[in-house]
C-alpha cells in the first residue's frame, strides 16, 4: 500500500492504493487547500505548519500508508525538450545538465533529471530527444524535510508531465498514425500535451481564471482558445499526421461543458480521458496526476 501526494500551488491531492506493475487498486482519495504563503517557487517555506496540516488530513481521512510517491505540479519545475547527440548512457546526464544550464541560464543550485523520449535521425546522424526537468535544490530539500516531519517514507519524486506521459502510455490512446492532444483542465491552470505517433512532443502551460460558477464560461472559452493555438502549432510540424482526437481531464465539474464546446467548434473527436485498465476502482478525473504518479515503469 502506497500514498500518492500531489503538491500544487495551494492544494494537495492524495490517493492511497495497492500498487504492482500490472495493477493499481485505488483505496481512497482526498484533497485539501492550504495557504498560499506556505509554498513558493523555492519550495515549502513552512514545513512544520504544512506537515501538521498534512497529518491532520491523513488522520481525519484514515489514510494508513507511510510510503509516499510525491508528484510536483506547480511553478517550481522547469521543462525543456532537448535534441542531443546520442552518447554513452553514463555521459547523458552531464550533457543534459550542461544544455539546460546554458539554454535556461540556470545556476548550479538546480537539480536536473530527464526522460528519454525517442531516437531521431538528422542528416543521417542519430540524435536522442529527451524531456529534461530542472528544479531548485531547495524545492527538493524542503519536500524531503516536510515528509520526514510528517513521518512519511519518500519513495520517489515525479513531475506532473511525466505522470501524464505514463498515463497516456498505459492507456494506449496515442496511436501510431495520429497526433492527439491531452488537456488537463485544473484549478487555475491548463496544461496541454501533444503526442505524435505515440510519442510525447511538448506541453504548454497556461493560467486560467480560478474556477467559480460565475467564471465557468470564461474558463471554458480560455480552454478552447488555447486548444486552438496548440492545433495551429501542430500544423507547423513536419508531419503528415493531423490532430484527430482531443482528450480532456481535470476538474470533473467542467469536463462535460468543455467537451461540448470543443465538439461544437471542431470537426474532430473529443473524449473525456478514461483511466487505463490497470487502474482498478473508481476515482475522479481531478486526481489524474496523482494516479499517473503511481504507475511504475
Amino acid at each position: 500500500m502506497v500514498l500518492s501526494v500531489e503538491l500544487r500551488n495551494n492544494h494537495v491531492y492524495l490517493v492511497e492504493a495497492n500498487v504492482s506493475k500490472s495493477s493499481i487498486q485505488i483505496l481512497k482519495s482526498h484533497h485539501f487547500e492550504f495557504p498560499d504563503a506556505w509554498i513558493s517557487e523555492a519550495g515549502i517555506v513552512e514545513p512544520v505548519e504544512f506537515s501538521r496540516r498534512l497529518n491532520k488530513e491523513l488522520t481525519a481521512m484514515n489514510f494508513k500508508s507511510k510510503k509516499a510517491f510525491v508528484c510536483l505540479n506547480n511553478n517550481s519545475i522547469l521543462y525543456r525538450e532537448l535534441t542531443l547527440p546520442k552518447v554513452e548512457p553514463k555521459r547523458l546526464p552531464l550533457l543534459v545538465r550542461s544544455e539546460m544550464m546554458s539554454s535556461l541560464n540556470l545556476t548550479p543550485n538546480y537539480v536536473m533529471d530527464h526522460v528519454e523520449l525517442e531516437e531521431v535521425k538528422v542528416e543521417g546522424n542519430t540524435f536522442l530527444r529527451v524531456l529534461a526537468v530542472a528544479i531548485l535544490n531547495t524545492v527538493l530539500e524542503s519536500t524531503v524535510k516536510t515528509l520526514i516531519v510528517s513521518r512519511l517514507k519518500l519513495k520517489s519524486i515525479d513531475s506532473a508531465t511525466n505522470a501524464i506521459i505514463k498515463l497516456v502510455s498505459a492507456s494506449g490512446i496515442a496511436e501510431k498514425d495520429e497526433q492527439v492532444i491531452v488537456a488537463d483542465v485544473g484549478l487555475g491552470y491548463l496544461r496541454l500535451y501533444l503526442f505524435d505517433a505515440g510519442q510525447y512532443i511538448l506541453a504548454r502551460n497556461t493560467k486560467l481564471t480560478p474556477y467559480l460558477e460565475e467564471s465557468r464560461s470564461a474558463v471554458i472559452n480560455s480552454v478552447e482558445e488555447n486548444l486552438n493555438k496548440m492545433i495551429q502549432y501542430s500544423y507547423t510540424r513536419n508531419t503528415q499526421r493531423e490532430i484527430t482526437k482531443i482528450y480532456i481531464t481535470g476538474q470533473d465539474e467542467l469536463l462535460t461543458d468543455v467537451q461540448q464546446k470543443i465538439l461544437e467548434s471542431h470537426d474532430m473527436s473529443c473524449q473525456i480521458l478514461e483511466y487505463p485498465r490497470l487502474i482498478k476502482g473508481k476515482i475522479e478525473k481531478k486526481f489524474v496526476n496523482s494516479v499517473g504518479t503511481l504507475i511504475r515503469r
